[in-house]
């Protein structure tokens, strides 16, 4: 047969389609997103235990006779995230676990990574940045190192899911702070490429305390960047928001 021979009737039907396609819309495939938090987003769906743990320094430090700033264990950012994530997803029993030590910077964090483990994490928030800048100072660029080799291997090393929480900082009105600005950018860039989410602390401290003039009514006093329960319960807030918003990322 010719190659140039004509093949009854399928011209007609190359016709019909080319006639059709000029009303028709050809369906477009759904991407999907991956999940941010995917252990964690997994274990809700499944209504299994989510282990919670704060990696910081004394904002997120539980201990005999300090508790971040709150008067009570329960009162601290970490007892009323999980408190309100239960209230959320009551399929699943949020636990946190406290992994802080008053006075470390980022750096300092990191060198106590090996010890995570014990905690058998699903979740760690971690909580650095203040001591960076005001008692174990830390050029942004070690902060922005320290703090993506940390998110990268916490996910890495353990499986866990992983959210960087931005410092809170100094009450704008009585600085004591260094670099503050600079380290926040250093924070939000090993965020990016560590591809994990982000808690804008200083953001909500901002406008909880209407830029510093209400400081005071957060914090155990107008020069101390510890929160007092009611700071907590902001924290607690701003970390809620980003958690859940990541989890809806991929569903």
């Amino acid at each position: 047969m010719s190659a140039n021979r004509a093949i009854p009737g399928l011209c007609c039907l190359f016709g019909t389609l080319a006639a059709a396609a000029g009303g028709a819309v050809a369906p477009t495939a759904t991407k999907t997103k991956p999940a941010v938090l995917p252990r964690t987003q997994q274990l809700i769906a499944d209504r299994k235990p989510v282990r919670v743990v704060l990696y910081g320094d004394s904002i997120s430090e539980v201990k005999p006779g300090w508790n971040g700033g709150a008067k009570t264990p329960e009162a601290n950012w970490g007892s009323v995230l999980v408190k309100r994530l239960g209230e959320a997803h009551p399929g699943s029993t949020f636990t946190v676990h406290h992994f802080a030590v008053g006075g470390q910077n980022s750096y300092e964090g990191l060198g106590r990574l090996d010890y995570l483990g014990a905690f058998k994490p699903d979740l760690v928030l971690v909580a650095f940045g203040a001591n960076d800048c005001c008692y174990h100072y830390l050029v942004p660029e070690e902060t922005k190192l320290a703090l993506t080799t940390l998110a990268t291997e916490i996910r890495k090393r353990f499986g866990a899911d992983v959210v960087l929480v931005g410092t809170g900082g100094d009450n704008p009105l009585k600085p004591f702070f260094k670099h503050l600005d600079q380290t926040i950018v250093a924070q939000r860039q090993a965020t990016a490429e560590a591809k994990v989410p982000f808690v804008d602390m200083r953001a909500a401290a901002m406008k909880a305390t209407e830029g510093g003039k209400r400081w005071g009514e957060f914090h155990l006093n107008a020069e101390n960047c510890h929160p007092n329960d009611a700071g907590h319960a902001v924290w607690a807030g701003a970390a809620l928001a980003v958690v859940r918003a990541a989890w809806k990322t991929g569903d």
